[in-house]
């Protein structure tokens, strides 16, 4: 498999970081990742800006613009010959002395890679527990996906330890936040409901575009704040991210939860969506 590393297509066993790359003495980087639907990257504009929102708020200087991101994502694909699968994006400071200032690290290093599409999800649904890891919400950071992933690691530990797929983190206030790599939305009647930003959940790519699919199934939506008692007493819970899409959850620790038709409708849309030429990149512009 090829990867592309600052401004090279080399092999992926060829490739090298320094160790003085800043994502790993600090974590001082930023990573985004691309579901690729029939060799095209999927929302592939909308994952763009807000890893360009990203570096802004790090103060980091990409060396490379949307267009050239395109152009070698595009070929990427095309060099490795894929058809499905995952592109992760990753951009972090590198070099200079070492401490904590990056005012003298000047390169930046930035690398794609590859992978393949997940297994197709059970068909009983993820079961989610609750994790002892919290999030900052109103922090800026909250709505960038660095390198520092700490709290979500140790919550995906929890998980794996519980026998379970994935945990739900909480902010200050003891709301439910999302899970470790997924955003959380439930259903009452026909009402969609996700939490909102100001709690300090990621605004997922998955996430808005969930949200833009409702009104076309005659669904409403709305943003707001719940607890895991009051979830737990929901039907149609689910997670969204990018590399999966809309995956149901069939419990909540030992709480089992009813199927959704609502979510199942929602899941065609997006499988759907997933596959139409509007959003997916056509050419190296």
């Amino acid at each position: 498999m090829l990867v592309f590393l600052n401004g090279r297509f080399v092999a992926e066993s060829e490739a090298r970081i320094s160790i003085l790359d800043r994502s790993y003495l600090y974590g001082d980087g930023l990573f985004d990742t691309v579901r690729i639907t029939d060799g095209r990257p999927f929302l592939w504009d909308r994952h763009l800006n807000r890893l360009m929102h990203g570096a802004g708020l790090m103060l980091l200087q990409m060396p490379y613009g949307k267009g050239d991101l395109t152009v070698f994502a595009i070929q990427l694909i095309e060099e490795n010959d894929l058809t499905n699968g995952v592109l992760r994006i990753h951009v972090s400071r590198a070099g200079g002395p070492r401490g904590y200032s990056p005012r003298r690290s000047k390169e930046i290093t930035t690398l794609m890679s590859l992978h393949p599409a997940p297994e197709p999800d059970r068909d009983t649904g993820l079961k989610l527990v609750m994790s002892t890891q919290h999030v900052a919400q109103g922090s800026a950071l909250c709505a960038i996906k660095s390198s520092s992933r700490i709290a979500h690691v140790l919550a995906a530990a929890e998980a794996e330890i519980s026998d379970a797929d994935d945990a739900l983190l909480t902010n200050m206030a003891g709301q439910l936040v999302s899970a470790t790599s997924g955003n959380l939305f439930w259903v009452e009647d026909d009402l969609v409901c996700t939490t909102p930003l100001e709690s300090g959940c990621l605004p997922g790519i998955t996430r808005g575009f969930v949200l833009e699919l409702c009104p076309g199934l005659d669904l409403c939506t709305a943003e707001k704040s719940i607890t895991m008692a009051r979830l737990s007493q929901c039907g149609g819970v689910f997670l969204t991210n990018s590399v999966h899409g809309l995956r149901p959850v069939s419990a909540l620790g030992s709480i089992r939860l009813p199927p959704s038709p609502v979510v199942a409708r929602l899941q065609d849309a997006y499988r759907k969506a997933s596959h139409r030429r509007e959003w997916a990149v056509e050419t190296r512009s």
